[in-house]
């Protein structure tokens, strides 16, 4: 019981460093290409420009209406902070279950030090790479794509351990 606390305390400890990282250093406004366009079509529910992104104009349209900020686009841009740190987090859950498929559970407090701090450092190495905190920073879609990309996995190892 004490090594599930301890994972869920890392797992924790991620997300919370990649939260507060990305939120200390977020865009207050609007950058200057087109996440300026992003907000204003998630403001108006109207199309930004092909593809779309219509997901992400809808969930930027209800960070928009969140209390968070007085800027409008700062309230959206937080919510890439957000999924960028919620995609940091699953990174360090995914690198955990992977070890742990490989090495089998922790015996002892060596083991655990290696499996939840290896997976830690991964995690973080990845939350401070040049491109992913870029993108972290404001309201484009690549910070809501990449929590998509991480979720799949870590749902395909969670499924993988509880299938028949």
């Amino acid at each position: 019981m004490q090594t599930k606390r301890i994972h869920y305390a890392f797992a924790g400890l991620s997300f919370i460093v990649a939260f507060l990282t990305y939120a200390f250093t977020m865009q207050p406004s609007i950058p200057f290409w087109d996440c300026g366009e992003f907000a204003a079509a998630s403001s108006t529910l109207s199309i930004p420009h092909p593809p779309g992104a219509p997901l992400w104009t809808l969930v930027g349209r209800i960070a928009l209406l969140l209390p968070t900020f007085s800027d409008p686009v700062a309230r959206y841009n937080l919510f890439s902070v957000l999924s960028s740190a919620l995609s940091v987090m699953l990174l360090y859950l995914i690198i955990v279950r992977l070890i742990r498929m490989w090495r089998g559970q922790p015996t002892s407090a060596a083991h655990m030090i290696t499996m939840y701090g290896g997976a830690l450092v991964g995690a973080l190495s990845y939350c401070f790479t040049d491109s992913f905190w870029f993108n972290a920073l404001e309201c484009e879609v690549y910070a809501f794509g990449s929590l998509f990309i991480s979720l799949i996995p870590w749902l395909i190892l969670v499924w993988y351990d509880h299938a028949d």
